[in-house]
This record gives C-alpha cells, structure tokens and sequence, in this order.
C-alpha cells in the first residue's frame, strides 16, 4: 500500500486576532497495513475557488489569501513507518494591520518521489492530499447574503439524482449552509430516507464575494414510485423548507407500458377488425340466402 496516506483534520475554521501568535497542527499518518515507510514533503499555499462549482484554486493571491504569507511550518518534509503517525505544527503570526475577515490557505502534504527516488532508486508516483485552513481574523466583519434558489426534480429516470441549491454571499467572511432531506413515499408516508440512525445533514461553507450552486447527489434511491421530497435549508439566519413530489420511473418501465398500451391498442383493432369482418361476411350471407329463396 504505498503512497497511502491519511491527512487529518480535512478542515479546519479557526478565529484569529490582529497581533497575535496562533499555534495548531495537522496529523499526517501512515497507514499499518502500509507496506513501505511514507516519504513526504509538505507545502503551503492559498487557497480559493473559481466558478459557482467552486473549482479549487490553489496558485491565485487575493485581499483573501494573504494568510499563506503569515504561517510557517516546523517541518517540510519527513518519514512514516507503517503504522506511525506526526503532527506538523503551524505558526500563523497576524500582523497588526490585519484586515478583519476571511483568511483561507492549504497546507498540502504529497508524497516525496525525490526522497524515494534517493533511496531505493526507483521512479514513484506523487499523491497529495490536503488540510484546507478557514481563518476568521477579528476586526470589521460583515454578514450579507441570502438563499437564491432550489431544484428538486419532479421526474428521475435512474435511482440517481442531484438536488441543487443556490447560495450567494457578499459578506466578507465565510458561512455556513446547511441541509438535510427527508423523502417519503407519497402513497405511504413511509420514510425512506434517511434511514433510522442516518444523518442527512450537510454543510456547505460558501465563500466571500461568491456565489455557489451545491449540487447533492442522491444515491440508493428505491427504482420505482411516487415520492415526497423536502429539504431543510438554513443559511444566515434563513430557514426555508421546499418540498416536491418527485416520481421516479426507470426508461425500462416506461418502455414496457409504451408496449403494453400499444399491444392493448393492437388488440383493439384487430379485434374492431374481426368484427367487421364477421359482420360483411354475415351481410353476404343474408344477401346470398335472399337470392335462393323462391
């Protein structure tokens, strides 16, 4: 299992004041059913995203990166037998001018090919995984922004299915969006998810000065029926609850009752067309007979 490697925390939020010294650490771990030590290097960047999809951005400095220039790292680089783990402490010293806000880097972790190279002179493959750093820097902090929209699908074709919610913030630190859907038959009112013990809730951290589309995958949906859908939306202060019927019909189904509807029409006809086949050859007999009689 080379080149497996854990990384924690994924996310981290932390609250930071101008002038201040901050202190804290990732985990980077090596699996114990790894087969060969984890060479790594570690790194610092910014970090933001491009497009309501939000694609990464980890190269562009912006009034919301200049953090990256105000941490540095007790370490870059390291070994990991299997089954050992280091913490890797970073140092954030925030300037006393620091604008009140959102400050956001990543700390990437990668695997060292060089290192590797060094020692066992073979040519390896670099993996890179990240802990992605939300700081709140205190000073003048402005909340603005609202819910712009949700789509739930009124026809599914698949089990599979995206819900779309739409979220703009103009503010100039991050927030938090949360959802959580419950479906129900319609005909029922069984829930059929989430199930008992599951938790559908899902957070969405939205960006300043962005808007974002959060498109939910909805996954193991049963493959036929008639089903009530409603999210549970909060977003700054805002709680809204859209419900829709949602009818899911595979393309086979849909298929076989277009065949059925026309074989019942084939049958149809062919049964008006017998009839009025039976009923000429009936008025040609009575004419015939007609004939005959004296």
């Amino acid at each position: 299992m080379a080149n497996k490697f854990v990384v924690s925390p994924m996310i981290e939020k932390i609250s930071l004041k101008p002038g201040e010294t901050y202190t804290s650490s990732i985990t980077v771990g090596n699996p114990k059913d790894a087969t060969e030590d984890f060479y790594f290097k570690i790194s610092l960047s910014p970090y933001g995203v491009k497009g309501e999809d939000y694609s990464p951005d980890f190269a562009t400095m912006t009034d919301w990166t200049k953090i990256v220039n105000w941490v540095t790292l007790d370490t870059t680089e390291g070994v990991l037998k299997p089954n050992e783990t280091r913490k890797i402490n970073y140092t954030v010293k925030v300037p006393m001018d620091a604008p009140g806000g959102g400050q956001y880097f990543k700390i990437g972790v990668s695997s060292n090919a060089a290192a590797v190279s060094g020692e066992s002179g073979a040519v390896q493959n670099v993996y890179e995984m990240a802990s992605l750093v939300f700081a709140e820097v205190d000073g003048e902090i402005r909340h603005d922004g609202k819910i712009l929209g949700t789509d739930i699908p009124g026809f599914v074709a698949t089990g599979k299915s995206n819900l779309i919610n739409k979220y703009v913030n103009d503010g100039n630190v991050h927030e938090t969006a949360t959802t959580k859907i419950t479906i129900k038959n319609a005909l029922t009112g069984e829930v059929v998810s989430p199930k008992e013990g599951e938790d559908s809730t899902l957070e969405s951290i939205i960006m300043p000065q962005t808007t974002r589309v959060v498109a939910r995958e909805l996954n193991n949906l049963p493959p036929l029926g008639v089903f009530e859908v409603t999210e549970d939306i909060s977003y700054m202060g805002t709680e809204i609850s859209p419900s829709a019927i949602m009818i899911i019909c595979p393309a086979w189904f849909i298929f076989f009752v277009i065949a059925m509807i026309a074989s019942v029409i084939g049958m149809v006809f062919y049964g008006k067309h017998l009839k009025k086949k039976s009923l000429k050859k009936e008025l040609h007999s009575e004419k015939t007979n007609g004939k005959i009689e004296p």
